[in-house]
C-alpha cells in the first residue's frame, strides 16, 4: 500500500515498545501515542527512547492530545494550565521528532431548558473564540518552525453552529489542519461531512474504522462505511491514516481484510 498508515497506541498494552513491535509486525509505518494513557505521558517516555525506536524499527509516531483537554476554557487558570501542558507536549515532541500531534475542540456544556440546550460557548462566543484561535496561534508559531502539523479531529461535534464558526477561523491560521475520524463523521449520521468538504484543503490525518449503525471503532468492513473509498480520498489527498480499531485482533483482523481488497 503506498500510503502512510499507522494503529494507535493500545490500552492492552503497557509500553511504547509493545506497540512499536505490533506496528512492524503488521507492516504499518507509525504509531499514534495517547496522552490519555500514563506510559505515553512525556514526563514517562523520554524523548530519546522514541528516537531510538524509530531508527531501530523503521517507525514514525504522532501523538493524541489528551480529550479533555480545553483550549477554550472561559476560565483563565484552566485554560493557561492547558496551553502550558500543550506546549510541553509539543516541545517533547519536537526532540522525539514526531510528525502530527492530533487535537480535539471541547465542546464544552450546556444547559437544558424546556424546549431547547443552549451551549455555554455558544452564548459567550466572542470569548471562545478569542481562546481558541489564541491558543492555537501559539502552537502554531511553535510548531510551524518545527515543521510539526497540529490538527483537529472530529469528535462527533463539527455539526454544532459554534464549533463550525470557530472553524472557519482557526483553518486561516497557517499550519492548521484538520483530523477526519470516518467513524465518528458516520455516528452522526455523516451531519460533520460538509464542514470537513468546506475545508477539504486542510485535511491532513485520517482516523479509519467502521461503524455499525451502534458503535465505532469496528473491524473494516463490518459496517457501513465506504473503507475503500477513504483509502482512496486519503491517498489522493496525501493523508496519514491510523487505523484506528483499539484491540490487538481488531488491528490484526483489519490489515488482513484490508490487503485482501486492496490486492
Amino acid at each position: 500500500m503506498k500510503l502512510k498508515m499507522g494503529m494507535p497506541a493500545l490500552i492492552e498494552f503497557s509500553s511504547v515498545e509493545e506497540n512499536a513491535l505490533l506496528c512492524q509486525e503488521l507492516g504499518l509505518s507509525f504509531v499514534e501515542l495517547n496522552m490519555n494513557m500514563p506510559y505515553c505521558f512525556p514526563q514517562n517516555l523520554p524523548a530519546g527512547k522514541v528516537r531510538r525506536l524509530s531508527s531501530e524499527l523503521g517507525l514514525r509516531f504522532t501523538l493524541h492530545m489528551p480529550d479533555d483537554f480545553d483550549l477554550g476554557s472561559l476560565h483563565a487558570s484552566v485554560r493557561q494550565g492547558t496551553l502550558e501542558r500543550s506546549m510541553e507536549a509539543l516541545d517533547w515532541a519536537i526532540d522525539a521528532e514526531l510528525e502530527l500531534l492530533n487535537f480535539h475542540i471541547n465542546p464544552g456544556i450546556y444547559f437544558t431548558l424546556p424546549k431547547y440546550r443552549v451551549w455555554i460557548f455558544d452564548k459567550f462566543y466572542d470569548q471562545f473564540s478569542e481562546n481558541l484561535v489564541g491558543a492555537f496561534r501559539t502552537l502554531l508559531d511553535r510548531a510551524n518552525s518545527h515543521g510539526i502539523k497540529l490538527s483537529v479531529e472530529n469528535v462527533c461535534n463539527f455539526d454544532l453552529p459554534f464549533i463550525e464558526r470557530v472553524l472557519d477561523e482557526l483553518v486561516r491560521l497557517e499550519g492548521f489542519h484538520l483530523t477526519w475520524d470516518v467513524g465518528h463523521d458516520a455516528k452522526t449520521g455523516y451531519k460533520e461531512r460538509p464542514v470537513l468538504m468546506r475545508h477539504e484543503t486542510n485535511l491532513a490525518h485520517m482516523h479509519l474504522h467502521d461503524y455499525d449503525g451502534k458503535s465505532d471503532h469496528q473491524v473494516l468492513f463490518t459496517g457501513e462505511i465506504d473503507i475503500i473509498g477513504m483509502v482512496m480520498f486519503a491517498q489522493a489527498h496525501g493523508m496519514s491514516v491510523v487505523l484506528e480499531t483499539k484491540t490487538i485482533d481488531s488491528l490484526v483482523q483489519s490489515m488482513d481484510r484490508l490487503r485482501k481488497r486492496l490486492g
